[in-house]
């Protein structure tokens, strides 16, 4: 039982194997739940979580006996066999076929029951193991009926838990194979006779994943009726709740291990209502020391928490409007510093010719070669001699975020959706305005004002609607959108880019750009309009 790895560092050809082992392995924990989830607490009742789900394959034992996940890991990491197949119910929700597969199971659908009596004749497990049987390269575990399965939790978990908690007086588990609770129990009876095992089944044709109803298990060739004293049977909700609960002061199990918590507080209310919860004490401590076994994880079961319990025992969401609204991606890449703007304006307008580009400078309008290789290099950028999609009668300069942009001012629409005063006043050269209600500072700071924002943008009968119209006219435009602070132009440019169109916006907004133009010789005379801008241009 003494872990030979106090470190617990695996290394070597064999490091697989040691980490699988759990000789190699210190106890796993065994956490006493808190008051909180414990209603017995105050009757003198102490409830510990033994947690399989720290082995190394988390939610499945990695012992013989063991579900399908953590024999197609042991069989690669070990061996380095791929050919294992899962035979599986065709009621398995989707998400459980998926992680199957993302282990590299392979997986095989059967029909009728979903959880079938093992010794059944036209069952699966019957057509396995005769498949097995007559076929030397197909090993079947058969874990049912292999009296590993229970021996292994005799050797280990048993063992653990008396190591743990020797004055242990109640052990629950659910009832699946029946290994978990027939081995641990067949050990721990054999140190303390009086320990009771209560073994917990899903309610009859209420099936939480992983346990079975006692009909399905009694059948069992394992030896639980001398080991298990009691059964329970609980309701999927009740497992689906319990374990939930668990999950949020921190112990971390699955809808098996909530059925084996409510499965060992029913246990024990009974008993209390009996009026003999006093004959379970220990005598030395006046204490109930109980364990239940946690051997599976929630996240693959998340849907099913919310079909099994009602909404009011979830906390809310907060600004849910935001759920049917502004759900398409963005990217920082389309999000144009006002260099990069400034660059991207110069290179569409037909003031130039591509081929003598390196002669201009600021003064006349353009970003120097200089400029523009700084600007690209900044953005880590790509330059490129060709566009499948144009005519070859184009000449191309290098790019802004992979995009080529071509000496042809008809390549680019720039979309001014600021107000008309604000228009007015300045603003780029040669950009279409489409005016938008002003909206509040920090746009994405308030839901509604984002819900407001987009469906304006979004609605058939406003302006904004024309930028989709225009582009799918035009398919070969570059969009470029600008407004007061950038905001509503970064959801205006996701909008465009989840359609397809080459959009773009003004990073920092109007605001920002104006600043930087103001500071560029040369380059105000982009700007239109009676700012200081167009002032400052005719000054010069």
């Amino acid at each position: 039982m003494a872990a030979s790895n106090p470190l617990n560092v695996f290394r070597g050809p064999n490091s697989m194997a040691q980490y699988f082992d759990p000789d190699q392995n210190p106890p796993l924990p065994l956490v006493e739940i808190p008051a909180a989830l414990n209603p017995l607490r105050k009757d003198g009742v102490r409830i510990y979580a033994k947690m399989l789900t720290a082995l190394p394959a988390q939610n499945v034992k990695s012992l013989p006996g063991s579900t399908v996940l953590s024999l197609g890991m042991i069989s690669r990491a070990l061996w380095d066999n791929e050919d294992v197949v899962a035979h599986v119910t065709n009621k398995k929700h989707v998400d459980s076929l998926r992680l199957l597969r993302f282990f590299g199971l392979k997986v095989s659908l059967y029909g009728g029951l979903a959880q079938q009596e093992p010794q059944d004749p036209k069952g699966i497990m019957s057509r396995l193991r005769a498949l097995a049987s007559t076929n030397p390269g197909v090993c079947y575990p058969g874990q049912y009926d292999n009296i590993y399965n229970w021996k292994s939790h005799e050797q280990w978990t048993g063992a653990q838990i008396w190591k743990q908690l020797p004055e242990i007086d109640v052990f629950c588990a659910t009832i699946g194979t029946g290994g978990c609770a027939t081995g641990t129990g067949v050990y721990l009876k054999s140190k303390k006779p009086s320990v009771k095992v209560v073994g917990v089944c899903n309610e009859f044709g209420d099936p939480t994943p992983g346990p079975r109803h006692f009909p399905g298990f009694e059948s069992s060739q394992f030896p639980w009726r001398e080991t298990i004293d009691v059964f329970e049977s609980v309701a999927s909700c009740n497992a689906y709740r319990s374990s939930m609960n668990l999950c949020r002061y921190g112990i971390i199990a699955g809808p098996s291990s909530g059925e084996a918590l409510h499965g060992i507080l029913a246990y024990l209310r009974n008993v209390k209502e009996e009026g003999r919860l006093a004959e379970l004490a220990n005598p030395s401590t006046g204490e109930i020391s109980c364990v239940f076994i946690c051997a599976d994880l929630p996240y693959q079961y998340m849907d099913m928490y919310f079909k099994k319990l009602g909404d009011e025992e979830f906390p809310p969401i907060y600004n849910k409007c935001l759920l049917g609204c502004d759900l398409d991606p963005y990217d920082e890449r389309w999000f144009l510093s006002p260099d990069q703007v400034a660059a991207l304006i110069s290179h569409a307008s037909n003031t130039f010719r591509s081929e003598s580009y390196s002669t201009y400078t600021k003064e006349s309008l353009l970003v120097s070669a200089t400029t523009l290789s700084s600007v690209s290099s900044a953005s880590s950028v790509s330059t490129s001699s060709s566009h499948p999609s144009m005519s070859s009668s184009y000449t191309y300069l290098p790019s802004i975020y992979g995009l080529t942009y071509w000496s042809q001012s008809d390549i680019l629409t720039i979309i001014d959706i600021r107000n008309a005063v604000a228009y007015t006043n300045s603003h780029i050269r040669g950009s279409l305005n489409l005016p938008l209600p002003d909206i509040k500072k920090d746009l994405f700071g308030v839901a509604d004002s984002v819900k407001k924002r987009w469906l304006e943008l979004k609605t058939d009968n406003g302006q904004p609607r024309l930028v989709s119209e225009t582009i799918r006219n035009s398919p070969k435009k570059v969009i470029l959108f600008v407004c007061q602070d950038g905001d509503t132009a970064r959801m205006a440019t996701a909008m465009l880019r989840a359609e397809g169109c080459e959009a773009f916006c003004a990073d920092g907004g109007y605001d920002m750009l104006s600043t930087y133009l103001q500071n560029q010789k040369g380059l105000a005379n982009i700007v239109d309009g009676q700012s200081q801008l167009e002032k400052s241009s005719s000054a010069s």
